[in-house]
């Protein structure tokens, strides 16, 4: 088990999960349940290896797994929220 794959695997403890690695250096992560629901993403070469990008790939993720709205991360922790200061406008 290759280390990305191990990592992924104590994130996601509740599904079985694959890594199959890709040309442009990324990996298509395929998660799945004891259901047999498959949920695949492509995480890019940047996104494994710049820690912020990885974070908000790993909320990206339980947030399209989270089935009701009690499982989905609070906001505070949702990526769209840190990602940009708000502009400020000043007048003459």
């Amino acid at each position: 088990m290759s280390l990305i794959q191990e990592k992924f695997a104590s994130l996601f403890s509740n599904y079985t999960v694959n890594v199959k690695p890709r040309p442009d250096g990324g990996v298509l992560l395929t998660l799945c349940d004891s259901e047999g629901k498959q949920t695949q993403r492509v995480i890019s070469y940047a996104q494994l290896h710049t820690a912020e990008q990885l974070t908000w790939v790993i909320s990206a993720i339980r947030r399209d797994l989270a089935g009701t709205a009690d499982e989905l991360p609070t906001i505070s922790l949702l990526q769209s929220q840190h990602r940009f200061a708000l502009p400020t406008y000043h007048t003459r």
